[in-house]
């Protein structure tokens, strides 16, 4: 399975409408697809969307590492896949996002090649059990409460078994209270509720804001501080009456040992597109597992590609598994492929070998950034 063409083009992928969040308004996705080649004609993908801000590189810095990783494989085996993973770890250390789409488009050759769902292929050391079906949770983006309620109880009518709000954008606690009353009374005591801090709490807040959020029996809250105060994260975990899940304050190796070593967290967020791939995230899962903690997978509000490896994460992983946030496709008003719709609450799993994904280039050239552009485009020298 020798990888013998390369192509990275550049992407905008502009949502329906703008998402608030803690960290300020996200309006659009960009960053860039890689496509590999290998000499039978089948073609692995990857897709890097970093969200500046959240602790990855920026966009260019994604492309341009991107375009160095893809060069990288170029001639090699594609069946060599650690070895070309750990040659991806030491040439972009600090482009996750970067390195989480070659890791997508090499895994997505090689299940091809083993004519193998992705799911599975990821779950071979396990026997290759893999879910069939991943719970989802709705993610309501409206900012009025009358309007957050209405956008919950649709979700909830159309089979979804948990709603997320997001919170800390700026509002006032009372105001976010004021949501929170008014979509928990909505759904009612059958559906959970989810809520996302994105860190925008200081510790102090944090404790005010947990501790008059739990009458309205909250699932979780994601990331309530900041994503380097660990020990304000454990001792909020210690006293708060509502379970703590820690997104990017896992989100890598170091981190997440430091957040299980210090019990900061009942739960943690596992973003494959953030932590530098597929590998990489079943990994930090596992340690997580054997801590003790809860997982679920979510997305960082990515284009096709990269929802489906998460996708395959999530149906790749052993034990029990919280609703994941991978619902997001609906978000965008353009994309690179077909949108993933859940059906009473869950999203399912492709059959078929591979990401699940084909290229389809007329959708490629409606989502690229630049008329005709490509970052970095090469093929490999035939064989002497």
């Amino acid at each position: 399975m020798r990888i013998v063409r390369a192509r990275v083009v550049p992407l905008r992928l502009p949502l329906r409408a703008p998402l608030e969040t803690a960290r300020g308004r996200i309006a659009e996705r960009r960053g860039a697809l890689l496509v590999l080649e290998a000499e039978d004609g089948s073609r692995g993908l990857g897709e890097a969307t970093p969200i500046e801000g959240f602790g990855l590189e920026s966009v260019l810095i994604a492309r341009d590492a991107l375009a160095v990783l893809a060069d990288g494989v170029l001639g090699h085996d594609g069946a060599e896949l650690d070895a070309l993973l750990d040659q991806a770890e030491r040439a972009a250390p600090d482009a996750p996002a970067a390195r989480a789409a070659l890791d997508c488009a090499l895994n997505d050759l090689a299940s091809r090649a083993a004519g193998m769902p992705l799911a599975s292929w990821l779950a071979r050391e396990q026997d290759g059990s893999a879910r069939t079906r991943v719970a989802v949770s709705a993610l309501v983006g409206e900012i009025a409460p009358d309007a957050a309620a209405a956008a919950a109880v649709r979700a909830r009518d159309a089979g979804f078994r948990c709603v997320k709000l997001k919170l800390g954008d700026g509002a006032a606690l009372a105001r976010d209270l004021t949501r929170v009353a008014a979509v928990r009374e909505a759904l009612g005591p059958g559906c959970a509720l989810r809520l996302d801090a994105n860190g925008a709490w200081s510790a102090a807040e944090a404790v005010r804001a947990l501790a008059a959020l739990a009458r309205f029996d909250i699932e979780l809250v994601e990331q309530p501080v900041a994503a380097g105060e660990v020990e304000a994260l454990a001792a909020l975990r210690g006293s708060a009456p509502v379970r703590i899940a820690a997104d990017e304050s896992a989100s890598n190796a170091r981190d997440l040992a430091r957040v299980l070593a210090l019990r900061a967290a009942d739960v943690i967020v596992l973003k494959p597109a953030a932590l530098g791939g597929l590998r990489a995230a079943r990994r930090l899962a596992a340690r997580a597992r054997a801590a003790g903690c809860e997982l679920f997978v979510t997305t960082l509000l990515d284009g096709a590609v990269s929802r489906a490896a998460a996708l395959a994460l999530a149906a790749s992983l052993p034990g029990p598994l919280r609703a994941c946030g991978l619902a997001t496709g609906d978000l965008l008003a353009a994309d690179l492929a077909a949108g993933d719709l859940p059906r009473d609450g869950a999203l399912d799993v492709p059959a078929r070998a591979g990401l699940g994904i084909a290229l389809d280039e007329t959708a490629l050239a409606r989502v690229a950034e630049g008329r005709g552009r490509v970052v970095f485009e090469r093929t490999a020298r035939a064989r002497a």
